[in-house]
């Protein structure tokens, strides 16, 4: 069914490259927390969620972290060797295309389908590596004759989606097939991707010491020429006065993303 304007919005929060399990994922919270504060004591209800799969990416890499603790014989190596590929293999995951990520994929574009079917307007907001599984799903969407009519709001199980610290600029995600946003056609109607980035921030750039602008500005790397391109794409700088991957954790209370987030849902 389509979507009712009526009733209250929800926030869907993407995480990011984690550690844990999905049980320590909080962000929902903090983006509660950021939006009630850009309110600023004016009344809108909204619900807030979080898809999870931090604990589908970590059963796919038991083996590996059983193998690392075989091969690094001292008590420190043995000790971050699960964490570092943690890390680094939830990266591996996304870019090796296996089912691992498609079952992500497939869990995401499913939590967004059952708001749509509630009537529920949905907003998104992704993080990092989420970025990356949300930008496919959505594509997989809007190349769905069900979804996206561009002269219809009511028929976008998404209303708009939010990306902080994406990668999604680095050229390893391009070259795996994500050359441009699907183009939605003929219409009136943009759909909105506000991408929020720091330039102090390594995984946006690329560049481990951060401040490197070449990869920054999504925009220009996925937006197609003409009319009927229907998406409504923006980049924004962030300050987020943090360094390095400090500045890659510290989206979650910038005034500067809530507030574009805010505009985008009121």
């Amino acid at each position: 069914m389509p979507i009712s304007p009526g009733n209250r919005p929800a926030i869907l929060v993407v995480h990011g490259v984690q550690l844990g399990e999905d049980s320590e994922l909080h962000q929902d919270e903090s983006i509660r927390e950021l939006v009630l504060s850009r309110l600023n004591g004016t009344h809108f209800d909204f619900d807030v969620d979080l898809y999870k799969y931090e604990n589908i990416s970590d059963d796919s890499q038991d083996k590996f972290k059983n193998l690392s603790k075989l091969l690094i014989s001292s008590p420190i190596g043995k000790a971050i060797a699960p964490s570092v590929i943690d890390i680094v293999g939830d990266v591996v995951i996304s870019l090796a295309n296996n089912s691992t990520a498609h079952k992500i994929r497939e869990g995401l574009k499913d939590k967004i389908i059952e708001y749509y079917n509630a009537g529920t307007p949905l907003y998104i907001v992704a993080h990092s590596l989420g970025t990356v599984y949300l930008f496919d799903v959505i594509n997989e969407l809007i190349s769905d004759s069900d979804y996206f009519n561009r002269d219809d709001l009511l028929e976008w199980p998404v209303q708009g989606m939010i990306t902080i610290g994406s990668p999604l600029g680095l050229a390893m995600f391009k070259n795996t097939g994500r050359k441009t946003a699907k183009n939605l056609g003929a219409g009136r109607y943009n759909f909105k991707w506000l991408n929020y980035f720091d330039v102090n921030d390594p995984v946006v750039s690329g560049n481990i010491f951060g401040k490197t602008l070449s990869n920054v500005k999504i925009a220009e790397k996925y937006k197609k020429k003409g009319n009927n391109f229907g998406w409504f794409i923006r980049d924004f700088p962030v300050d987020t006065g943090k360094t390095w991957l400090l500045a890659h954790t510290a989206y979650w209370d910038s005034a500067v993303v809530g507030d574009g987030l805010v505009n985008m849902m009121v």
